[in-house]
């Protein structure tokens, strides 16, 4: 454990004590913080200038060497001063935060002491516990953190735990140890004064990122990472059939080995050594597809779509050549009209909690470790950039048409049709267009009738769903309809039933009953036990058939290797066929999910070859739901609690304010007869939400993905509040049904819609026998 940190650590040193660390990035090279050096030389930690080639630093590495100093320089071209704002090189004031640069490179007279190994390299994980060890490289004087925000050029971190941050710690790796690799380079930290009359703040830790690290120092030598990668014997496979000959394999090894300033084998170079190159440093494996194409430019077919699709699960999180992205980072520097945030939630619309980003640079950076979803040709970097293009185009011709030229490019060598970013660029103009011209109409029409306020609150109601409607540019499509082409129209509600007491916020109780109560318990069923990964673009699951009945439950699937959701919907397929008897009504799919995945989309996925008449879309063709995979015992007392008052359960709303998670829980503690939750408020409170659901033993809970507000509010409540509670799935897969069949609207609320079901019905296999102990009813 950490053993590759404490073989990399590098104490900088001024004469006999520790000033600042360092990390070692290659052989004979460290890499550390510029106001290290400059304190180590004994010079003012913001000077900018060149140390001379006689300004000797004194290094050690704790735990390789622990009595034996080395000396090392700075190297020219690697030394990026602290310098106060982006562009320029205007001096830092003492004392301020995030300045950029202050990174700088050291070089030893020759390769470290045995024993020592450059450290791998991986960027940030949210959520991830760092921690960084201080100058000395003794264990116990340790920092434990969380990253929270990237604000370039720095990321900052709560610190949780360990020691206290102090002086000496600035110029270490922060790492992170569920990954075993460096994520980062401390670089300040940040205290209440010892004065202010606040009480003190926790402290907050400072560091460069490590795409912030390649963005400043583009000379630097690609980093390693990781060695263990998974689909390198399959990367190695295909490779022998598109790499056919002695001089093809060593022409794409003395290319790959000059793009990563790595030394050539030459006529000893084979396939082993051409992916070890690859897979041992950052951004090789793209640069080794480059090098495949430029020593093959006629390559093609279905071995290059292969090798494509191998290469992108050996490094899911990089698609991008180094040169690429450098030359990215360069024109997002140029733009200033996209909100990070904003721009992840409309490419991503499906993820609940999305990191949080203040830079262009580090959004693009999670865009570009998600794959495309379903028919969509244009993966979600490439959204990102073209949207980008165009927001920058509104104020003028640079950078967006640069950005446009960057885009198809890129396109072509990531085997998207350029035709495709073309199409996909006019529907965001015409959709940001058309949103503009929908929202000066509304805001007309409210202007012509101040004193009316019943007619106001109609034109608002309408507006709300016919410009925002249900509708988006997201990442499940590339076409658009033209906004408003076929409007939904408002739901009304009609008078509370005789008898019923309304809700705390207003909405009616549910007119539950007890007819078609058993129904959906004899209802054939697929029960997938879904196990996404870190990023959550690819899957292991087991699968569960029970046909209804006295027929027991069977595990008729169990895959341990991780597939797109396509592969998953087609094994879904193949068991609704080969297993379950769908007589009379279409079988019910549950989907049992960490409580973290909650709102994974898995409604909305499809398969393009499991049906002979066409695309299978799960979600309208079967009833699916989502259903919690463990439950704490204060959970599961709600849930039986909640349970036994189903015939007089109530609807709650929980809108935009019960965003506040004390607040949400204050509001379903008072109700413990609540059933149902209707969850209405902005996106990305909809994770924090459905998991406090969870905690109180909310059985029902249903959301749309996208919209919010109170007419949205009451279109659901009508949903859940027009029969028994067993009848739900169903009417949500109406719902999902209409939307594709009304193919003219992207307003029709059913595109968007989640359904978490977790009620009594049926009981659920023995998926996970320590899991399941406290849920069974």
């Amino acid at each position: 454990m950490d053993q590759p940190l404490f073989r990399s650590f590098v104490s900088v040193r001024d004469t006999g004590r520790a000033v600042g660390a360092g990390v070692l990035l290659a052989d004979d090279a460290v890499l550390t913080c510029a106001h290290v050096v400059n304190s180590a030389l004994g010079r003012d930690r913001y000077d900018q200038t060149l140390p001379g080639p006689g300004q000797a630093v004194r290094v050690r590495l704790p735990h390789v060497a622990p009595d034996r100093d080395l000396t090392a320089r700075v190297e020219p071209a690697l030394w990026s001063p602290p310098r106060a704002t982006a562009g320029g090189s205007r001096p830092v004031p003492p004392g301020a935060h995030l300045h950029h640069g202050d990174l700088a490179v050291l070089r030893l007279p020759g390769p470290a002491p045995a024993g020592a190994e450059p450290a791998p390299f991986l960027p940030h994980a949210y959520g991830n516990e760092v921690i960084a060890l201080w100058a000395s490289g003794h264990p116990l004087p340790t920092v434990r953190a969380v990253p929270r925000v990237s604000a370039p050029p720095w990321v900052a971190l709560d610190v949780v735990g360990g020691t206290e941050v102090r002086e000496g710690f600035s110029g270490g790796p922060l790492w992170d140890r569920d990954r075993q690799a460096v994520v980062g380079l401390v670089v300040a930290d940040h205290r209440t004064p010892a004065g202010a009359r606040q009480p003190q703040a926790a402290a907050t830790l400072y560091a460069i990122s490590v795409p912030a690290i390649e963005a400043e120092l583009p000379e630097l030598p690609p980093p390693l990472v990781p060695t263990a990668r998974r689909g390198v014997q399959q990367l190695l496979a295909v490779l022998e059939t598109v790499l056919t000959t002695p001089d093809a394999v060593r022409g794409c090894e003395e290319l790959l080995a000059s793009r990563l300033l790595r030394p050539s084998l030459g006529p000893g170079a084979d396939l082993d050594r051409l992916v070890g190159l690859a897979v041992g440093v950052r951004r090789g494996v793209p640069e080794l597809l480059q090098a495949v194409r430029e020593v093959l430019p006629a390559g093609g077919g279905p071995q290059w779509e292969r090798l494509r699709r191998v290469a992108r699960a050996v490094s899911p999180g990089e698609s991008l050549t180094r040169k690429q992205q450098r030359d990215l980072n360069g024109l997002l520097a140029h733009c200033g009209r996209t909100d990070p945030r904003r721009l992840l939630a409309d490419v991503l619309p499906h993820a609940i909690e999305l990191p949080a980003v203040t830079g262009l640079a580090d959004a693009l950076d999670v865009l570009e470790g998600f794959e495309a979803q379903g028919a969509q040709p244009m993966p979600p970097l490439l959204q990102g950039v073209v949207r980008i293009g165009v927001e920058e185009s509104e104020a003028g011709a640079y950078p967006a048409e640069d950005l446009e030229a960057w885009t198809e490019r890129t396109a072509l060598r990531l085997g998207v049709d350029v035709a495709a970013v073309r199409q996909y660029a006019a529907d965001v103009r015409g959709y940001r267009a058309e949103r503009a011209r929908a929202a000066a109409e509304q805001h007309t029409r409210r202007s012509f009738h101040p004193t009316d306020l019943h007619a106001a609150r109609n034109a608002a109601h309408h507006d709300t769903r016919q410009t925002a409607g249900w509708a988006d540019v997201g990442s499940a499509a590339v076409g658009m309809a033209p906004l408003g082409t076929a409007p939904v129209e408002a739901a009304t509600t009609g008078p509370a039933p005789v008898g019923a007491a309304p809700s705390v916020n207003g909405s009616r109780p549910s007119r539950y009953g007890t007819e078609g109560g058993a129904r959906l318990s004899e209802v054939p069923r697929v029960q997938v036990e879904l196990l996404p990964t870190a990023t959550g673009r690819h899957y292991t699951y087991q699968v569960w058939a029970w046909s209804g009945g006295d027929a027991p439950h069977r595990l008729v699937l169990a895959r341990d290797t991780e597939v797109t959701s396509e592969q998953v919907v087609d094994d879904i397929h193949r068991v609704l066929v080969e297993e379950i008897r769908e007589d009379p009504e279409p079988a019910l799919v549950e989907f049992f999910l960490p409580a973290a995945w909650l709102g994974l989309p898995v409604d909305r996925w499809e398969s393009f070859d499991s049906d002979e008449d066409g695309p299978f879309g799960l979600g309208f063709t079967r009833r699916v739901v989502i259903r919690t995979a463990r439950r704490s015992r204060e959970s599961y007392a709600g849930w039986k609690r909640r349970t036994a008052a189903l015939d007089t359960a109530r609807s709650l709303v929980l809108d935009h304010g019960s965003t506040d998670r004390k607040v949400a829980r204050a509001r379903l503690e008072l109700q413990p007869e609540v059933g149902t939750v209707i969850v209405c408020c902005e996106p990305r409170h909809h994770g924090a939400l459905l998991r406090q659901c969870v905690q109180a033993g909310v059985h029902t809970v249903l959301w749309h993905r996208e919209e919010h507000g109170e007419s949205v509010a009451a279109g659901l409540l009508e949903l859940v509040e027009g029969g028994h509670h067993t009848q739900l799935p169903e009417t949500v897969r109406l719902e999902r049904a209409k939307a594709v069949a009304e193919a003219a609207s992207t307003g029709h609320r059913g595109r968007q819609l989640s359904l978490m079901y977790d009620a009594p019905d049926h009981r659920p296999p023995q998926l996970a026998p320590d899991a399941w102990v406290l849920t069974q009813p």
